[in-house]
C-alpha cells in the first residue's frame, strides 16, 4: 500500500486524509465531500465538507460544515451523529437539484427541496429536470429497515 494511503474509521479521519491528498491538486476548482456511516446500532454518524446536508424524513440536517477537501491544509472536520429509528428517510443529494433554474433563471432552491425529499429517486429526478436541471444530479435514498 503506498505510502499516502491510510485507512480511516471515522467520516473526520476520511475526510482529513481526502483533504491532504487533494491539496495541490484543486487546479483552482473543488469538489465538496460528505462522508456518512450508519452502524448497525442505527447511528449516524457524518461529517461535512462543503456538501449539501442530508435530509431526515424532510427535515435538512444541521451539520457543521468543514471546508472543501483541496483548500486548507489545516481544515478540521467534526462529526455529528444523530440515532436513526425504524423507517427512517434519509435522503443525499447533489447541488444539481437544488441549482436547477428555470428559463426565467430561477433556482429550484433550498426551500422547495425539503419537500422533494420524500418522493421517489426517479420522481426527484424528473422534478429537476423538469425544472431546468443542467448539472449532474445523484439521489441516494437511505432508509432505516424496521428492527
Amino acid at each position: 500500500m503506498p505510502a499516502a494511503l491510510k485507512v480511516a474509521d471515522s467520516p473526520a479521519a476520511i475526510l482529513a486524509g481526502l483533504n491532504r491528498r487533494a491539496l495541490g491538486h484543486s487546479h483552482g476548482g473543488f469538489t465538496t465531500r460528505l462522508v456518512v456511516c450508519v452502524d448497525t446500532h442505527r447511528r449516524l454518524t457524518a461529517a461535512n465538507a462543503g456538501h449539501l446536508a442530508p435530509n431526515l424524513n424532510g427535515v435538512e440536517l444541521e451539520f457543521e460544515n468543514g471546508l472543501p477537501p483541496g483548500i486548507d491544509a489545516n481544515a478540521n472536520y467534526a462529526e455529528s451523529t444523530r440515532q436513526l429509528k425504524d423507517r427512517d428517510r434519509l435522503v443525499l443529494i447533489t447541488d444539481g437539484v437544488v441549482e436547477a433554474d428555470n428559463a426565467t433563471g430561477t433556482l429550484f432552491g433550498f426551500e422547495r427541496t425539503p419537500a422533494l425529499c420524500g418522493e421517489t429517486v426517479d420522481q426527484i429526478a424528473r422534478t429537476s429536470e423538469e425544472f431546468g436541471q443542467e448539472d449532474d444530479t445523484t439521489v441516494l435514498p437511505v432508509i432505516r429497515a424496521e428492527a
